[in-house]
């Protein structure tokens, strides 16, 4: 996934789920590491720092929780 990719799916997630797009990711984190998905978990882990990279930038300033 590249890095427009998962900027782009960081601020989907933000959109629809607020502050717990975080929390969403970490299910999704969670799951590639228990079932041994490691290209899956590489690219949760990507959403989970464009979901950081966001929120420090001021870019996903949804506050829908």
């Amino acid at each position: 996934m590249s890095e427009t990719d998962s900027k782009h799916t960081a601020q989907n997630l933000m959109m629809v789920h607020g502050l717990r797009a975080g929390a969403v990711v970490q299910e999704h984190i969670a799951e590639a590491r228990q079932q041994g998905d490691v290209s899956g978990l590489e690219k949760w882990q990507n959403v989970e720092s464009a979901i950081a990279e966001l929120r420090r930038s001021g870019a996903g300033h949804s506050q829908k929780a």
